[in-house]
């Protein structure tokens, strides 16, 4: 009997006995809806690991706001469309550098059990290192032996310094454009090795480029141009490794985000974190996504449509207005017609009462 035929009584005699036939899955995180579309089992929870630094963590100058950070957006999105549960490891951590991230965060025991079970894992991570070499250069080149916790505090320092000496800026913008941004390049793809080592291999790994955090802050142009150029470079370190390990990347260096900051012009604010989450979601596939993103259209839409109708309203209520204005005139040009024309008559009056008792004076001399 041939090999095909023994597979066909196989098949007849499980179906005869009332057995399920075995079917054959790629992976345990998500399967595949009757259109094709990736989406995650209903019968388990879908778990999602962020890594990051104080962006992701939600970070808030003010301490007295709540911030809500774009993973905790991304989970209430995605429990708004399913009724399966969503387990959020937020592994991040304000000030994080790469550095620090694989030699500490990474190699937590926690951390890396919740990449092992993640269907979703996003990242951003990298600011620190630049805006870190830029305070330690500016406490160099000050010979200032105070620790700068802050960019704003080393801006500062550097403001005073300058009324001192206007080459400090230049001084700065010179000595950092020579950082050795290679090391970035090192530690992400230590990071990228670790986090593929960990994550199945059907998650989706999604990762942000670096905005310019100090865009809001009134710097020297070649300071702005050395600082542009650096973060330049990094996202396109960032980028260049997406296909070898498999990521999507989130542009933020052009996406607005600079003026959508707090206070201090570096993190951002709940606009700011909605507006990755939504650029994240656009990256994330799966048909749970797919519907975020289709009742964000109808949302948009429905504002535009809203916002169409006020407008409406607006010029309507501006029409009518211009319309009373005018009436309003017209009464009083009218007015002022009648007036004048009762002037004109009682003053025609009084001439013809004057001239009529001229004459009858006139007549009675005679």
């Amino acid at each position: 009997m041939s090999a095909e035929r023994i597979i066909y009584v196989m098949l007849a005699a499980c179906m005869l006995c009332g057995l399920a036939v075995p079917s054959v899955s790629a992976g345990g995180g998500m399967g595949s809806s009757p259109t094709g579309e990736n989406t995650f089992a209903d019968d388990r929870t879908i778990y999602y690991t962020a890594l990051g630094d104080s962006i992701p963590n939600g970070y808030c100058t003010d301490g007295e706001s709540e911030i809500v950070s774009y993973p905790e957006l991304i989970v209430q999105d995605l429990q708004s469309v399913s009724e399966t549960d969503v387990e959020l490891a937020q592994d991040t951590k304000n000030g994080l550098t790469t550095v620090k991230l694989n030699s500490v965060i990474l190699r937590e025991t926690e951390v890396q059990e919740s990449l092992s079970q993640s269907d979703i894992v996003t990242m951003t991570i990298g600011a620190n290192d630049l805006m870190n070499e830029f305070k330690k250069v500016s406490r160099e080149i000050l010979n200032n032996d105070t620790h700068f916790y802050t960019v704003d505090e080393a801006l500062k320092a550097l403001e005073d310094g300058v009324k001192k000496n206007p080459l400090l800026f230049v001084k700065v913008a010179g000595a950092i454009s020579g950082w050795d941004y290679n090391s970035f390049e090192e530690q992400w793809k230590q990071a990228m090795e670790t986090v593929n080592s960990l994550r199945p291999e059907d998650s989706q790994l999604v990762v942000t480029t670096l905005y310019n955090p100090l865009e809001r802050m009134e710097l020297p142009g070649t300071l702005n141009a050395v600082v542009n150029s650096l973060i330049s470079k990094m996202n396109d370190i960032i980028q260049s490794y997406a296909e070898e390990y498999n990521y999507q990347v989130v542009e933020l260096m052009d996406s607005g985000i600079g003026q959508l900051t707090q206070s201090d012009g570096l993190h951002p604010n709940q606009n700011g974190q909605e507006l990755i989450r939504d650029l994240m979601e656009e990256k994330l596939q799966s048909e749970e996504f797919a519907q975020i993103r289709e009742q964000r259209k109808l949302e948009k839409e429905r504002q535009i449509e809203e916002q169409k109708k006020a407008e409406e309203k607006a010029q309507k209520a501006r029409e009518k207005l211009a319309q009373l204005k005018q009436q309003r005139q017209e009464q009083e040009r009218r007015k002022h017609e009648a007036i004048s024309c009762i002037i004109v008559c009682v003053s025609v009056g009084l001439m013809v009462i004057l001239r009529r008792k001229t004459e009858n004076q006139g007549k009675g001399t005679e």
